[in-house]
């Protein structure tokens, strides 16, 4: 059975005499496009106030003017008479505006639902089609929210509460990583934001995305979303464990210490279980993800669970749509795209862990550079602010903890710069150097 478009011509056509008398600019400013007009009459109509708009101003006569000379009005101005006269006075403008917006929101629903029943039965993968129709719902239910108008207005009042902010001392305008030194070069996580974070194996990308889930989900109970394609949920959740109660849990399974120590323990990690427990911290390990298959998973945490950070390890494991045949650079540039766009879509900071290339390893006294992601130039590209973990020097290291550094190749809203953090390799974490000074003495004495 073919169902009816929805419209509602009697609203089309009092819009349009609103804005053939002057509200036209009105009606753009709330976002009032060619779309929200049904019947190919009002169309063109709205076509034609546009381009009067181009010259100037919009009214009556210009109008009726401008319709004089197209040949599509020429022989048709009592319908452009009439239709104008739809609409008494502009002061109606804004009691037409409203069945415009609902009537074209419906029309896109029926279109999308007309698409999914035709690409449901033509599809022969069904997983893809679940992914792109659950992006397409997304950005339809995002509309209701986004395209009220007075969005540029909104936007500058973001800005000034930021600004406000700054200028009253608090300069970590997104969510803080927990790192001061972190936190001061790049103002914090930002929404919309992509954040690479690479390094060489070994060198605790994992341990320090963790450490900065922790923060925001245990300390602020803000929802975070984990999505771990290289260990599993067990792995993380006992390096969170050992991180958060100080406990060393490699030497505890290989019972290093006494008995009356491992039951202080015990008793640490008991209590560490419940606080971890109750944080709002969603892992998802995969080991078979694409990128469409990721940022549907993410779009159900944000939507169900409300996170606000999604992170994922690493960005190199993460899959594409095979079908379309191309070199591994074309598909880390598919996967670092798509994240991008989920930090957009979903307006949120999204951080990617990426590996290095080897070379970085023949030469250890240069800073990394961006030329070192692996496989892909388009990490650097899509990335907002890429960040480096990097050891300048072995020596400085002291009963399991070692200095390393922590390089900000790009930060597109601010400055590169690097600091010293002390990773604790011991209790799976990282922490502030100044806590460590005796790591960054040993370190001046090693040169």
């Amino acid at each position: 059975m073919t169902s009816k478009v929805p419209c509602d011509l009697e609203a089309e056509k009092g819009l349009l005499g609103c804005c053939a008398m002057g509200a036209c600019d009105d009606a753009v400013a709330d976002g009032v496009t060619e779309e929200w007009f049904s019947d190919p009459a009002t169309k063109t109509a709205w076509r034609l106030i546009q381009e009067v708009a181009k010259e100037g101003e919009v009214n009556e006569e210009r109008v009726l003017l401008a319709a004089s000379r197209d040949p599509y009005w020429k022989t048709r101005a009592s319908e452009l008479n009439r239709l104008i006269d739809c609409a008494p006075t502009i002061t109606n403008y804004s009691y037409w505006l409203e069945p415009c917006r609902q009537k074209m929101r419906q029309r896109r629903y029926h279109s999308y639902a007309k698409e999914l029943l035709q690409s449901a039965s033509e599809t022969s993968d069904i997983d893809a089609l679940a992914d792109q129709a659950e992006s397409e719902l997304f950005e339809l239910r995002k509309f209701a929210e986004s395209d009220k108008g007075n969005n540029r207005l909104e936007s500058f009042q973001r800005n000034m509460d930021m600004l406000e902010a700054a200028h009253r001392g608090q300069t970590v305008t997104g969510l803080p990583t927990g790192f001061q030194d972190f936190d001061s070069l790049i103002g914090g996580l930002r929404n919309g934001a992509f954040y690479t974070l690479a390094a060489r194996p070994g060198m605790g990308k994992s341990t320090l995305a963790m450490n900065i889930a922790e923060q925001l989900a245990v300390i602020k109970k803000i929802p975070v979303g984990f999505f771990s394609l290289e260990m599993s949920e067990d792995e993380l959740n006992l390096r969170m464990l050992g991180s958060h109660s100080g406990v060393n849990t490699q030497r505890f399974v290989n019972r290093r210490d006494p008995e009356e120590k491992r039951l202080g323990q015990m008793e640490n990690m008991a209590q560490s279980v419940a606080k971890l427990n109750a944080a709002p911290i969603h892992i998802r390990p995969r080991t078979d993800i694409d990128i469409n298959q990721l940022r549907a998973e993410a779009r159900r945490l944000v939507s169900s669970h409300g996170v606000k950070l999604v992170i994922v390890d690493y960005l190199q494991l993460v899959g594409v749509d095979r079908r379309h045949n191309g070199t591994r650079a074309e598909e880390v540039g598919e996967i670092s795209r798509g994240l991008k766009k989920m930090a957009l879509e979903l307006d949120i900071p999204v951080i990617a862990l990426a590996q290095l290339n080897r070379s970085i390893e023949s030469d250890n006294t240069r800073l990394p550079r961006l030329s070192d992601l692996r496989e892909s130039g388009s990490i650097e590209a899509d990335s907002d602010v890429v960040a480096f973990i990097y050891c300048k020097n072995q020596k400085a290291a002291k009963e399991g903890k070692l200095l390393n550094q922590i390089y900000v190749g790009k930060n597109r809203s601010g400055p590169q710069g690097k600091f010293n953090i002390c990773f604790d390799r011991h209790h799976s974490r990282f922490e502030d150097w100044r806590e460590h000074k005796d790591l960054v003495e040993l370190a001046k004495q090693s040169g």
